[in-house]
């Protein structure tokens, strides 16, 4: 998800459409579909944000677990990894959660977040 948008005061809303890609076995990447987020948060949350977040998936059957829904939700106990361009360790290992690994960056804005929060796709 290039952008993806978040406002929130109070409770906390956003969403953004993606691509879905593969690597193919000759080692070229393939657009296969697309995807659309949404997100919400309760709790204490104030602000506006801009971040893109991208999902690698550990194997095929992760990947399908995916796409062959009609939607996809994240579990509460699901992990994502805030990267930084001022990274020193690039080699990190985050590891995979029930398959997936899930990494955002931010681009723009801020926001104060005291709360629990779910994405849907």
């Amino acid at each position: 998800f290039p952008e993806v948008g978040k406002f929130a005061f109070m409770v906390g809303v956003g969403g953004a459409d993606g691509q879905v890609y593969v690597k193919k076995e000759n080692g070229q990447v393939e657009q296969v579909g697309k995807s659309k987020l949404a997100l919400v948060s309760g709790g204490w949350s104030h602000g506006i944000t801009v971040f893109s977040e991208i999902i690698f998936f550990e194997n095929e059957e992760a990947f399908h677990r995916f796409i062959d829904r009609k939607t996809f939700e994240f579990d509460d106990d699901a992990k994502v990894h805030e990267i930084h361009a001022d990274e020193t360790d690039q080699q990190a290992d985050f590891g995979y959660h029930n398959g997936m690994a899930t990494f955002v960056l931010p681009k723009k804005g801020e926001t104060v977040d005291v709360s629990a929060q779910g994405q849907k796709f």
